[in-house]
């Protein structure tokens, strides 16, 4: 058994508990294979409350913002040798992106399912600067909304809820991408205008 297999089966035995710290340490940078997503998609389909399936999401939505802040303060004390393992090219066009959209390529970042390089743009928010509230709120609301539609794949579709997001994401991806792309130029415009 791999190191991840084994992290995902000890989080499973762990319950809800296990979840939260298996999110918080997934988005501190600890590999764990996309387990909080498979972790709650399976506990949601063993539970039949809504109520309950609610608190497992927002337990791994805090745990993931938890772990996301943890990682940016990481960033935020070592600069750029945190950034070492990825590209120079990487790194500036994660520098570009974040410094032109800030928020929303938190956002889009955490929302998307792995692999996306979701720590190469958590790290650089530390490292480039941004501040730790849009930050923290970018990454709550994206993970609500993506561990939000998990817990509800798992409560209505069980295990093959897990099949099912996994072959509708890239879809589900680019249609986010094209409404946050819609987004961008709305507020670009109305930035222009005011000014």
């Amino acid at each position: 058994m791999g190191f991840v297999e084994w992290v995902q089966q000890l989080a499973q035995a762990a319950g809800a508990t296990g979840l939260f710290l298996l999110s918080v340490g997934d988005s501190a940078g600890i590999p764990t294979g996309g387990g909080p997503d498979v972790l709650l998609l399976l506990q949601s389909a063993n539970l039949d409350r809504t109520t309950a399936v609610v608190v497992l999401a927002m337990l791994a939505t805090l745990g993931s913002t938890i772990g996301c802040l943890v990682l940016y303060v990481i960033g935020r004390r070592s600069g750029r040798v945190a950034l070492r393992r990825f590209s120079d090219a990487r790194v500036e066009a994660a520098r570009n992106r974040l410094s032109q959209h800030g928020p929303w390529v938190i956002f889009l970042a955490v929302m998307a399912p792995p692999p996306y390089p979701t720590k190469l743009f958590i790290l650089s928010a530390g490292v480039f600067g941004m501040r730790p509230i849009p930050l923290a709120l970018s990454t709550f609301i994206g993970r609500a909304i993506r561990y939000g539609t998990g817990a509800y794949l798992g409560m209505h579709f069980g295990a093959e809820g897990l099949a099912l997001a996994q072959q509708h994401a890239p879809w589900a991806g680019g249609v986010l991408l094209c409404l946050m792309v819609a987004a961008g130029i709305v507020i670009y415009r109305r930035h222009r205008q005011s000014t």
